[in-house]
């Protein structure tokens, strides 16, 4: 499947919107208004990478050409977070997760974390093939009974 990955314009984040609501479908019909909030920030504000499939904008529901999206923002303690990246459901496992990861770690300046599921074993394995290690594990990250680990990868050398 044929994609560029490119920086999001201003104009795109009505598209990543839809594809984080599509990405995790725990409520896909919810309209959240906030959500369309912070990804127009993070169009100006953060890296916001998206997998473009041209010619394809009839294809992939509610996200036009966008089939996939990383976006990565700087923290407080010298470390980038790669909050997201996801894929189309109708694109995964093409391919174009990895070519979004290795744009993004490109882009590094600095350190990158994120945080998984510690259950999510094929998720670990993925980040660890990318050069990431554990950091830290914490119980109950979000409510009791979510943890979550901490994943860092060092960066450029």
């Amino acid at each position: 499947m044929s994609c560029t990955i490119e920086t999001a314009s201003d104009r795109d984040y009505l598209h990543v919107a839809a594809l984080d609501r599509i990405s995790w479908p725990i409520a896909p019909d919810l309209f959240i208004p906030d959500g369309e909030h912070i990804w127009r920030i993070w169009c100006d504000m953060a890296t916001l990478l998206v997998a473009r499939r041209p010619g394809d904008s009839d294809q992939l529901s509610e996200s036009g050409d966008i089939a996939g999206a990383l976006v990565m923002f700087p923290t407080n303690a010298s470390e980038l977070c790669l909050h997201k990246i996801m894929v189309h459901p109708e694109c995964r496992g093409s391919g174009i997760g990895t070519q979004l990861m290795r744009a993004g770690l490109a882009r590094a300046n600095m350190p990158v974390l994120l945080t998984v599921d510690p259950s999510n074993n094929a998720a670990v394995t993925l980040y660890q093939n990318f050069g990431f290690n554990v950091r830290e594990r914490i119980d109950g990250y979000y409510r009791p009974h979510e943890h979550r680990l901490i994943m860092v990868h060092p960066g450029p050398n």
